[in-house]
């Protein structure tokens, strides 16, 4: 075998390789984005499964889901943010949040500000106390807080 026969040969191994490696990354990538999939319905659920145990829930905080209308930091208290939010499946059921956010998380009054303006869907989940964790639908971004008060509309 010559060198170009030898060098024709080595091109088509390297060739072969690349292919397969490029298979092999995305059959992976694939395997991960469904398993990403799998666990944020698995989330979903979950949590409206245990939401619909209540049928007629007080709080807000039972509702299976609602959409955040109006968000307002507070200006003399920074980590304080009134959220007002009503229920999809019930437009008529209002309610205003007092939340605390944690001390300098500028990051949750713009995620909250954003999932507003998006119309997001927000799964709540109480954590124990006036705990809770803000969870976008079909997502796992989130935002922790501590309920201050409520007042809830019908």
């Amino acid at each position: 075998m010559g060198d170009a026969a030898r060098t024709k040969a080595y091109c088509r191994c390297v060739i072969i390789a690349v292919a397969i490696g490029t298979v092999v990354l995305l059959v992976a990538a694939g395997l991960a984005w469904t398993a990403y999939l799998v666990h944020v319905g698995n989330l979903d659920a979950t949590e409206l499964a245990s939401k619909v145990a209540t049928p007629d829930p007080v709080s807000a905080l039972d509702w299976p889901e609602f959409h955040v209308r109006a968000i307002v930091p507070q200006p003399d208290e920074s980590p304080l943010v009134l959220l007002v939010v009503d229920w999809p499946a019930h437009p008529q059921r209002a309610a205003t949040l007092l939340v605390a956010l944690d001390s300098g998380d500028d990051r949750s009054v713009s995620v909250l500000s954003r999932w507003c303006a998006t119309q997001a869907s927000v799964s709540p989940t109480r954590h124990g106390g006036a705990d809770l964790e803000l969870r976008r639908r079909q997502s796992l971004e989130r935002v922790h807080a501590v309920l201050v008060a409520e007042d809830h509309t019908r």
